[in-house]
């Protein structure tokens, strides 16, 4: 098998979504190898017998039920980019709100405009973001060892700081990683927490809602022009760029994405290095594909007192976003995701 080549399996019992989710591969990678099959027991023959890179599987896959077709396939292949696909429906909701504790498990609502090409077109374009992400992946793991690192930049003084805004930054694993952070805080934190977490629009009042359950502290979806609040947790809604201005208050906007997603963390962390009120800001950047937030923890560095905490390479699901951190030397800790919450509480003790 060529090891370069970019691997995808399409998993539908739906010929019209099947053919065009695998057009939109086709377009957007025209090497790529692309398996489509039409039910679960036979995607799991498949992934016995070869390596994927993108597995897409509609949540009405017919045979084994979606969640146990992903553990089978987590078993097989520990390492591979999942999308779960299905259309809008209450029971599907309920399975991408289980999924969304997955590792390395992205949702994606079925459009079902009347018009195939618009319905194509909103496939390739999240198609083209995945799949982008994931061979820049492959590239920075292909390149790692020839790779000099950064000159280490000027090291914050843990033992004095004390934060005054705690900025979170995550994507693929991001989820279960924001669970276990989140669930261990204590709910008088004395400070608000401003969270970016790359998910669709329509998945993020469900992560709000799941993490809400499982804190003491409240987490909410950010509404634009709203007052950030200690004890607070804000998270970034799907779709949009959430930023704060000078008076501490959050506002939303469509512009453009930032290193190819929106939300990004690049957009909050400069927002707040240019306008937050106060000086001092502590910056966790969980596991996730690509290099959002590298920019803008130096763009806090430059302007704030920046304490930068990244997630260590070996409870990452993917080291991308911590390594274009530590690499650029602006990382002040690495640390295991399970001692996370106990660093940050160190803060306010």
């Amino acid at each position: 098998m060529n090891t370069d080549e970019f691997r995808v399996m399409i998993a539908d019992s739906s010929p019209v979504y099947k053919k065009m989710f695998a057009k939109a591969v086709t377009e957007v990678n025209n090497d790529a190898s692309v398996a489509c099959v039409a039910d679960g027991d036979e995607a799991l023959e498949l992934i016995k017998r070869n390596d994927y890179d993108l597995i897409i599987i509609d949540a009405e896959i017919k045979g084994p039920g979606l969640l146990e077709l992903l553990n089978g396939i987590m078993l097989e292949i520990s390492k591979v980019h999942i999308l779960v696909t299905g259309r809008p429906s209450p029971a599907n909701e309920r399975l991408f709100s289980d999924t969304l504790s997955s590792d390395a498990v992205e949702c994606m609502t079925k459009p079902i405009y009347e018009s195939y090409d618009k319905n194509h077109d909103i496939i390739k374009q999240r198609v083209a973001e995945i799949i982008r992400s994931l061979l820049e992946e492959k590239q920075n793991t292909r390149n790692i060892a020839n790779t000099k690192p950064a000159a280490p930049g000027k090291k914050m003084q843990k033992k004095y700081f004390r934060p005054e805004i705690v900025l979170i930054a995550a994507s693929t694993g991001g989820p279960s990683a924001l669970k276990v952070v989140l669930s261990k805080l204590r709910g008088d934190c004395p400070v608000p927490i401003l969270v970016v977490q790359h998910i669709p629009a329509y998945f993020t009042e469900l992560l709000a809602r799941d993490l809400n359950l499982k804190s003491r502290l409240r987490v909410k979806v950010a509404e634009d022009d709203e007052s950030i609040a200690a004890g607070t947790v804000y998270l970034a809604p799907g779709g949009v760029h959430m930023k704060i201005d000078e008076k501490n208050i959050i506002y939303l906007d469509d512009s453009p994405p930032v290193n190819g997603v929106r939300p990004s963390a690049d957009t909050l962390f400069t927002s707040v290095a240019e306008s937050f009120s106060g000086k001092r800001v502590l910056a966790v950047i969980l596991t996730g594909m690509g290099r959002d937030s590298q920019d803008g923890v130096a763009r806090l560095k430059k302007m704030k007192e920046c304490f930068c905490m990244t997630q260590s390479e070996k409870t990452c699901v993917v080291y991308g976003m911590p390594r274009a951190v530590v690499e650029a030397g602006l990382t002040d800790e690495v640390l295991d995701l399970e001692t996370i919450t106990n660093e940050i509480e160190a803060f306010f003790n």
